[in-house]
C-alpha cells in the first residue's frame, strides 16, 4: 500500500461485507465505505478540489467523518480537521490558514460558522452533516454524484493530512501528514497492538483532529476491524458501549481512564471483552494506571509520540505492564524503523540516565508545517532529526522515560495548551501589566492552566475579572482555571520570564515536572 485511500481500496476487496463502522445504529459495510468515499472524492472534484487542496473538517466524530476522510484523500486532497473545541476566532484562523474552499461542517456549528464567515478569505462551500436545508445537506450532496473510484490520490510523499497543533506563537501550525507517514505508522499500529484480527471491535471515542482519534481510527480499518464510533467521549455512553459491542480495543488518554474509574456504573460494567487499550498523549499517574490495569483486565499498550510525528515512536508492550516495575513510568522502546534519541544542552548523544532533549528520525517524522518554513527549520534539522521539545532519558535497557518538557507546553486532559496563546489574550485586558501562563498539577486533568498576573498600575482586577475576559476567547481547556497576582515577574538579564522558577511552588514534592 503507498496511499491511504489504498488501505481502503484493499480492505473492502478482500472484506466487502464485513461491518466497517457503526454508530447510532447505523452500519456501514467495507464496501458501502469505499463506495460512499468515491462518491464524496467525486462530489469534491465537483467543486474543483485540486490536489493538494485542503478540505476542512469541522464537527465531532461520527461514520460520514470517516467517509470524508477516505474521500478527500480519494479526490487528491488533503484532509483538515478542526478543533471543535476552539472559540469562533480561533476557527477562523485556521481555516484561513489552511486556505481551504470547501469545509465540511456538523449541523451544530452553523451559528459558528455563520458568525466567523465574515472573516473567510478562501471558504466559497460549505456542506453540513444533517439540517434542514437541502442545498447545503452533505448527504445529498454526495449521493448525486457518481460512486466510481476518481483515483486522483497523491504521491506517496505528499501531504494527505493536516493537524493542527498549538503553536508557541500564539497561532496553532498545521503538521503536514504524508501517505508515507500514515501508511508506516498504521502499519507498526497494528503491530502495536498485537495484530487486529478482521471482525473484532474497536472503539473510537477520541476526537478525529487528535491524531489518537483519526490515527487509531485508520489503524482499525487497516486491521479489518469494526469501528464503534462516538460523537465525543462521554463516560456514561462508554460503559455502555463495551459491554454492548463487546469492545476489543481502543485508545484513552489517561483523563479518560480517570474519568470511567470515577463513574458511578465502571464498577457494574462488564470488561471482559477488552483486549487492548492503548493509551498515550499526556503521562500517567502510576497509582491510575494500576487502577485501571485492576479494573479493565486487559492488556495495556502506552505510547508516546506527537502530531509531528504521526502519534508512537515508542510502545511499552503489555508485558512491561508488571506491578511494582519501575518501567510503569517508562513510554517503552523505538518503534521499528525509528531512531530516537536523548541529547544533552551541547548536542551531544546522552548517556543513560541523563536527562536531555528527546529527538526523533525515521519515517513517520512530519513532512512539515504548513507555511511555515521557518518553524519546519526549527523543528527539522538538516540530518532530519526532529526536536520534541520533551525531556527525557533512556534506561540502560534502552527503555525511555519523560522527565519533563523543554518547552513550555501545557498538557491538560490529552490537549496541549502553549502558554503565548493564553498570555496574548489576558495582555489584552486593560488591568494587566505583565503575565506568565504555566501549568499547575491537578488530579482530575494532569494539569491545568494557571496565569500569574502582574496589575498595573492604580488597577486591582478580580480573579473572576481575568477569568470571564476569557471566555469565548479562547477553548475551554486552554482558558485558566486559576490566577495568582504578584509584583513581578522573575526574569533573566535578556527579559526572558523564569517559568521553571514560577513553577517551583506548585510543583514543590512531585518527582517529575509533568503530572
Amino acid at each position: 500500500m503507498r496511499t491511504v485511500p489504498e488501505i481502503l481500496r484493499w480492505r473492502a476487496r478482500q472484506h466487502p461485507d464485513l461491518c466497517a463502522l457503526r454508530h447510532q445504529g447505523r452500519e456501514r459495510s467495507y464496501a458501502e465505505l469505499d463506495r460512499g468515499a468515491s462518491r464524496t472524492a467525486n462530489a469534491l472534484l465537483g467543486l474543483d478540489v485540486t490536489p493538494g487542496e485542503r478540505v476542512c473538517f469541522l464537527d465531532k466524530s461520527h461514520d460520514d467523518a470517516v467517509e470524508a476522510l477516505f474521500g478527500v484523500g480519494k479526490a487528491g486532497g488533503v484532509f483538515t480537521p478542526v478543533n471543535w473545541r476552539l472559540a469562533p476566532p480561533e476557527i477562523a484562523y485556521v481555516l484561513n490558514d489552511a486556505r481551504s474552499s470547501v469545509l465540511l461542517a456538523g449541523e451544530e456549528y452553523r451559528p459558528v460558522v455563520e458568525e466567523i464567515r465574515p472573516q473567510l478569505e478562501h471558504v466559497r462551500h460549505v456542506r453540513f452533516f444533517g439540517g434542514d436545508d437541502p442545498a447545503l445537506d452533505y448527504a445529498a450532496w454526495r449521493d448525486a454524484a457518481s460512486d466510481e473510484d476518481p483515483r486522483c490520490d497523491t504521491r506517496e510523499s505528499e501531504t494527505v493530512w493536516q493537524l493542527y497543533t498549538s503553536g508557541t506563537t500564539g497561532h496553532p501550525k498545521g503538521a503536514e501528514l504524508t501517505h508515507h507517514n500514515l501508511v508506516t505508522a498504521m502499519s507498526g499500529a497494528v503491530q502495536g497492538f498485537g495484530g487486529f484480527r478482521p471482525g473484532e471491535v474497536g472503539l473510537v471515542s477520541a476526537p478525529f483532529y487528535h491524531i489518537g482519534g483519526a490515527g487509531y481510527a485508520l489503524s482499525g480499518l487497516m486491521g479489518g476491524l469494526t469501528l464503534v464510533i462516538t460523537r465525543e467521549f462521554v463516560p456514561a455512553e462508554i460503559l455502555k458501549l463495551i459491554p454492548e459491542h463487546r469492545i476489543n480495543y481502543t485508545f484513552w488518554v489517561p483523563a479518560m481512564m480517570l474519568f470511567l474509574l470515577q463513574h458511578d456504573d465502571c464498577a457494574r460494567t462488564d470488561f471482559d471483552s477488552l483486549r487492548t487499550i492503548l493509551y498515550g498523549a499526556s503521562p500517567i499517574p502510576e497509582d491510575l494506571l494500576k487502577q485501571a490495569i485492576d479494573t479493565f483486565g486487559c492488556e495495556f499498550v502506552q505510547a508516546y509520540g506527537l502530531t509531528e510525528t504521526t502519534g508512537a515512536i515508542t510502545l511499552l508492550p503489555g508485558s512491561e505492564h508488571v506491578p511494582g516495575s519501575p518501567r510503569l513510568r517508562s513510554c517503552g522502546k523505538p518503534v521499528f524503523g525509528e531512531e530516537v534519541r536523548v541529547v544533552d544542552g551541547s548536542g551531544n548523544e546522552a548517556t543513560p540516565g541523563s536527562v536531555g532533549e528527546i529527538q526523533i528520525r525515521g519515517a513517520l517524522v512530519m513532512k512539515g508545517y504548513w507555511g511555515r518554513s521557518e518553524a519546519t527549520a526549527e523543528a527539522i534539522d538538516a540530518d532530519g532529526w526532529f526536536r520534541s521539545g520533551d525531556a527525557g532519558y533512556f534506561d540502560e535497557d534502552g527503555f525511555l522515560y519523560i522527565h519533563d518538557r523543554v518547552k513550555d507546553m501545557i498538557v491538560s486532559g490529552g490537549e496541549n495548551v502553549y502558554p503565548a496563546e493564553v498570555e496574548s489574550v489576558l495582555f489584552a485586558h486593560a488591568g494587566v501589566s505583565d503575565v506568565a501562563v504555566i501549568g499547575v498539577p491537578d488530579e482530575r486533568w494532569g494539569e491545568t492552566v494557571k496565569a500569574v498576573v502582574v496589575c498595573a498600575e492604580g488597577a486591582s482586577p478580580s480573579e473572576k475579572n481575568l477569568l470571564d475576559f476569557c471566555d469565548g476567547k479562547l477553548a475551554g481547556f486552554k482558558q485558566p482555571r486559576s490566577v495568582d497576582f504578584v509584583d513581578e515577574l522573575p526574569r533573566n538579564p535578556t527579559g526572558k520570564i523564569l517559568k521553571r522558577e514560577l513553577r517551583e511552588r506548585y510543583w514543590a514534592g512531585k518527582e517529575r515536572g509533568v503530572n
